[in-house]
């Protein structure tokens, strides 16, 4: 029997555990919008093995005009962890420059290490200087939510790509947001639940 694609991706997310992916929140500050909450969440929640390891929920910080995935497929549109200490091009003055957003929970090597990776023989690499500043109001909401969820982040499993990195990414749209340095995806050690009520509550408070 021939199972498809999105069903299999569907089973793979059900057995992942409580992940859950956030598409197209604008960069916030000119309106923040989140998609509905799946229907199927409680049933994810239910289905999905017992561990003692907190579950960490995925979001992605993005542009609203980015068309997301299907929230089944969201979590295939990330990086897996990238190489340890690879070297990335003018490293040290964008870790300057993070530090001067005076960000609270979110460190500068958090922010720098997933630009390290590598997919298909393609290296990534750190935003153009012309686009460091686009990144500043995600990163401000990203660390917002953190001070509102009270519980560690995970890791940032994405942030941006260059053109070349993104073709390599399974399941990335070509222009996508993170092309622009306008994209995060973040996963944090708490319940999806907690973590969309928290970014809901920023919406309202728009």
């Amino acid at each position: 029997m021939n199972i498809s694609r999105a069903t299999l991706q569907r089973r793979r997310f059900l057995q992942s555990g409580s992940v859950l992916g956030f598409g197209a929140i604008s960069s916030l500050c000119a309106g923040r919008k989140l998609l509905q909450l799946p229907t199927h969440l409680g049933a994810t929640r239910r289905q999905s093995p017992a561990s003692p390891v907190p579950s960490t929920p995925d979001l992605n910080l993005a542009d609203q005009q980015e068309s997301p995935l299907p929230v089944p497929d969201a979590p295939w549109e990330t990086e897996p962890s990238p190489p340890l200490g690879r070297p990335l091009e003018l490293e040290d003055s964008f870790r300057d420059f993070l530090l001067t957003l005076n960000l609270r929970h979110l460190s500068a090597e958090e922010i720098i290490d997933p630009h390290r990776g590598v997919l298909g023989g393609v290296e990534n690499t750190l935003p153009p200087v012309k686009l460091w500043e686009k990144l500043a109001p995600t990163l401000k909401v990203a660390d917002e939510l953190r001070e509102r969820l009270q519980t560690p982040m995970c890791r940032i499993t994405s942030g941006y790509r260059s053109p070349r990195y993104n073709a390599k990414v399974p399941g990335a749209v070509k222009g996508s947001y993170h092309t622009r340095n306008q994209a995060l995806d973040l996963v944090y050690f708490c319940s999806p639940r907690k973590a969309f009520d928290a970014a809901l509550q920023l919406r309202r408070e728009g």
